[in-house]
C-alpha cells in the first residue's frame, strides 16, 4: 500500500467511532505481538492472510452507530492495541505494516527501544527510521500519526529469496 492509499485508510479508520484497537497507546508488547503475527504470515512468496484468525487476528470493524462497517484489508486482535493492514501493495510487495498509537512525550524512542529488547538492536538508523534484520524478513520503523495523536508504523518486508 502506498503512504498516501495507507494514510487514506489510516484516515478513514479514523472518522468512524472508535472500535477496540487503537483507543489506547499500544504496548510494546502487544506492538512486538503484531510484529510476530506479520512475520508469521509474510514471505518472499506469499502473504498467508488465513492464518491470521488461528492467532486471534479478525477483520477490523469500525462502529459507525448502530452498525459495525468490515475496514478492508485491516486486521484487530481483542486485547491488542495495534492493527495489522495488508492492502494491496503489502500483498504485492510480500509485506505487513503494523500500526500503533503511542503514548505521549517521549513514546517514539521508547517504543523502538523496547521492541528492540524483544527482538535485537536494530541494524541501522536513518533519521526516524529504524531498520531491523530478521533472517527472512526486514522490519522498519517510521513515525506516524502527528504530535497531538502519535503513532508507530512498523513494517514487516520479506527478504527476497526466502522461499517458506
Amino acid at each position: 500500500m502506498t503512504r498516501t492509499a495507507l494514510f487514506a485508510a489510516v484516515a478513514a479508520l479514523s472518522v468512524a467511532a472508535p472500535a477496540a484497537a487503537q483507543e489506547k497507546p499500544a504496548t510494546t508488547a502487544q506492538i512486538v505481538e503484531a510484529i510476530n503475527a506479520c512475520k508469521a504470515i509474510v514471505s518472499s512468496t506469499w502473504v498467508d492472510l488465513k492464518k491470521l484468525p488461528s492467532m486471534g487476528w479478525e477483520p477490523y470493524r469500525k462502529s459507525t452507530g448502530s452498525r459495525q462497517m468490515k475496514v478492508g484489508g485491516a486486521y484487530e486482535k481483542r486485547g491488542n492495541e495495534a492493527l495489522l493492514v495488508v492492502g494491496h501493495d503489502e500483498l504485492k510487495d510480500k509485506s505487513c505494516v503494523v500500526l500503533a498509537r503511542l503514548g505521549g512525550g517521549g513514546a517514539y524512542g521508547a517504543t523502538a527501544q523496547g521492541v528492540s529488547e524483544v527482538i535485537g538492536m536494530p541494524m541501522g538508523q536513518q533519521d526516524f527510521t529504524y531498520t531491523w534484520d530478521q533472517g527472512a524478513q526486514r522490519v522498519t520503523l517510521d513515525p506516524s500519526g502527528d504530535k497531538a495523536a502519535p503513532k508507530a508504523r512498523f513494517a514487516v518486508i520479506a527478504v527476497k529469496g526466502d522461499a517458506r
